[in-house]
Parts: structure tokens; C-alpha cells; sequence
């Protein structure tokens, strides 16, 4: 049986996770659907990098400021957020290790300063990557993006982030359901007719999250307006790394 732990590391230190018992985070011994060794973190050139060590499984990362990638086997990534999560599905369960960077901390988030904001791609992000062209958000508009997309902004949410339903968003802000869709679509409307795509159809509430938060419109700081919940914090030095595992961030390289 799997148990959560915390673990740190620093520059020079080198820690693995798997099911191997040579494992800095030894996940699920018992559990053949995770690798002997499934991945690795290491400081290199002023940052922490994560490596995909399994020959056949994929490592899923999000980030606290809506970063993600599927890093396939023998591929490496870059941690360039505060708060990132490592997500590993077995055959007995899913784990997830829950990352912290305090020297990013200090890090402008997207658009502060000169150069913010995200570069121009094809998905038509670049359309409203400035203030100007951007549709304003008022503090409503805000609450109930928040109450929807939390999974996205929570670091510390296990397993793959989804969007609240309607229902489910208006318990949690103490709003009526019809309110919170109608103003989702209105939110998603405004976006979509300045040409932005993948805003319609099945998906088009997980589209607007990635959007949302991919060009610094929405924050973990705007989980401030939901109702309060209790929140463990974990402290380390500059350039520490804090990984908590729980059974239930830049492009990836090649080796």
C-alpha cells in the first residue's frame, strides 16, 4: 500500500521516483503499471529539469499557471513554475507528486514587466495575448470562472484536471446553476468572435480554461474569491525542490 511522504532535494541531489526500490519515492511497489524507474529530477543550468526514464509509460505535468505536457518516454522538460504536478496512472491506481519551486516565487507571472505574455502560436492564443483586444472581466465574471476551473488553478488537485459543471460551480459559490452557465457562454461568446478557435463544441469549456489561464487572464490568485478551504504549505530554500506524492513546466527535449 502506497503512503504519502514528502521529500527535498537541492542542487547536486538527484531524485527518482518509481517502483523500483532504489527509488528516492518508491511509488506502489506491488503496482506493475508504474516503472521500476519511472523519472528523475535534476538541477541543470539554473533550473529543475524532469525526466521520463520509463520505456513505455507517459509522465503528465501541469503547472500552476495552466503549463502542461504529456512527456513521452526518453523525453525531458523544464520546470518553470512554482507549484507543478507529476501525474502517473498504474494498473492499481493513479499517483500523482505535487512540486515546489520557492525560488520561482519571485518570478513575474504572465505579462508583468517588459517582454510578459505568451508568444504569438498557432492556436490563435496570439488574438488576445494583449490588454487591448482582450475582453474585459469583471469581478462576477471572476468568482465564477474560478469556481469552474479551480481543478486547473489548484496545485495541489490530484489527477487530471476537468472542468467544475454548472451545478457543481454554483454550490461551491452559492450561485444558481442557469446563472453560472449562461455566464460561461456569454465569457466564451466574447472570445470566439475575436476568432479565437476550439471554443465550440464538446471540449469548449476545457479550450477556455487553457486559454484563460495560458494568457494570464486568470490566476491562482483569483482562487482568493472562492469561499475559503484549508491549504497546506510547504517551505524549502532557493532552488530546493519539495515533492509530495499522493497515491489515488517549457517544451520537452530528447535525451
Amino acid at each position: 500500500m502506497h503512503e504519502s511522504g514528502t521529500w527535498r532535494a537541492r542542487p547536486g541531489q538527484v531524485l527518482t521516483f518509481g517502483r523500483g526500490a532504489g527509488c528516492t519515492v518508491r511509488l506502489a511497489a506491488g503496482d506493475r503499471g508504474v516503472s521500476r524507474s519511472a523519472g528523475r529530477l535534476v538541477f541543470e543550468g539554473g533550473a529543475w529539469w524532469l525526466r521520463n526514464d520509463s520505456s513505455s509509460s507517459v509522465l503528465y505535468v501541469v503547472g500552476d499557471r495552466g503549463f502542461r505536457v504529456d512527456l513521452p518516454p526518453g523525453m525531458e522538460a523544464p520546470l518553470q513554475q512554482w507549484h507543478a504536478k507529476i501525474r502517473l496512472q498504474g494498473l492499481l491506481g493513479c499517483y500523482t507528486l505535487r512540486l515546489r519551486l520557492p525560488d520561482l516565487d519571485d518570478v513575474p507571472g504572465p505579462g508583468a514587466g517588459a517582454g510578459g505574455g505568451v508568444p504569438a502560436g498557432p492556436t490563435g492564443e496570439h488574438l488576445v495575448t494583449t490588454t487591448r483586444r482582450r475582453p474585459l472581466l469583471n469581478e462576477a465574471d471572476r468568482l465564477i470562472l474560478a469556481a469552474r476551473f479551480e481543478d486547473y488553478l489548484n496545485w495541489r488537485h490530484t489527477g487530471a484536471a476537468a472542468p467544475r459543471s454548472a451545478k457543481q460551480a454554483a454550490d461551491r459559490i452559492g450561485w444558481q446553476a442557469h446563472t453560472v452557465a449562461k455566464r460561461c457562454e456569454n465569457i466564451r461568446d466574447r472570445y470566439a468572435r475575436l476568432g479565437v478557435p476550439g471554443l465550440r463544441g464538446p471540449r469548449a469549456l476545457e479550450e477556455l480554461a487553457m486559454l484563460l489561464i495560458s494568457i494570464g487572464e486568470l490566476t491562482a490568485v483569483d482562487l482568493r474569491r472562492l469561499p475559503r478551504q484549508s491549504h497546506e504549505l510547504h517551505s524549502g530554500g532557493r532552488h530546493a525542490l519539495s515533492a509530495a506524492a499522493v497515491a489515488s513546466a517549457g517544451n520537452p527535449r530528447a535525451r
